[in-house]
């Protein structure tokens, strides 16, 4: 637009000086000045429109110069609006896909608490489990505990039933040895007996009479043997 009205400035300034030029240069028809008429009377005139032309023409250039940076603004600022134009619909696309970004965003949400819920199952689960791993170690603790309080309980057993044996063992034998010593002092006293018994039947024979003799024991008497086995040990391994 700025480009049609600069050219159209250029030609009128063209045609006008040309005209003027056509004026001014070719020669003036000499005519007899018959009423005396001043022919130069319209040169100041002229020469008047000339100046004010050329002012024109000044002013058109300029004119056109300023057209020429407005035209380079008006590009400008139409490359500016092309953008911002641009700027515009890329908002109005963006806006118009707001609602399904909205939509998406619950959707997500909705996902979200459901897998929030999904999370606190696992954990309730979680610490089932782990309570049940507790019992789990718990019972298998009691069982350990118990086998070896079984163990125990056996090893004790079979000690105690050792002990017992041993010390049935050494208490039959040192019944068995008192046993014996009581079965040589009866010996010894029946044979003792025996003795003093056949030297009174000797005496009686040769006088007839039984003589009175003082008998001095040799040993203590049934009732009066006290066993020397102490069985305090044996007693309190019983009680056990």
């Amino acid at each position: 637009m700025f480009g049609t009205l600069r050219e159209k400035f250029h030609s009128m300034q063209e045609g006008l000086s040309a005209s003027i030029r056509g004026l001014t240069v070719s020669e003036p028809k000499k005519i007899e000045n018959i009423r005396n008429v001043n022919y130069n009377a319209g040169a100041d005139i002229l020469h008047r429109y000339q100046l004010q032309w050329n002012e024109l023409h000044d002013l058109a250039e300029e004119n056109a110069k300023n057209a020429q940076n407005v035209d380079s603004l008006v590009a400008v600022f139409h490359l500016k609006l092309e953008r911002e134009w641009k700027s515009i619909l890329c908002l109005n696309n963006t806006l118009a896909v707001i609602p399904k970004v909205n939509e998406t965003i619950q959707n997500l949400m909705s996902q979200i608490e459901i897998i929030q819920g999904m999370f606190e199952d696992v954990e309730h689960a979680l610490l089932e489990l782990e309570n049940l791993n507790e019992e789990l170690d718990l019972q298998n603790r009691q069982v350990e505990h118990r086998f070896q309080l079984t163990l125990y309980k056996e090893n004790k057993v079979a000690t105690l039933n050792s002990q017992r044996a041993k010390f049935s063992s050494d208490h039959s034998e040192k019944i068995a040895k008192h046993e014996l010593k009581q079965q040589k002092m009866m010996e010894e006293r029946q044979k003792t007996f025996a003795e003093a018994f056949d030297e009174e039947l000797n005496q009686y024979k040769a006088t007839g009479s039984i003589p009175k003799i003082n008998r001095v024991t040799e040993g203590p008497s049934l009732d009066e043997i006290v066993l020397e086995t102490d069985t305090t040990d044996f007693d309190a391994f019983l009680k056990s």
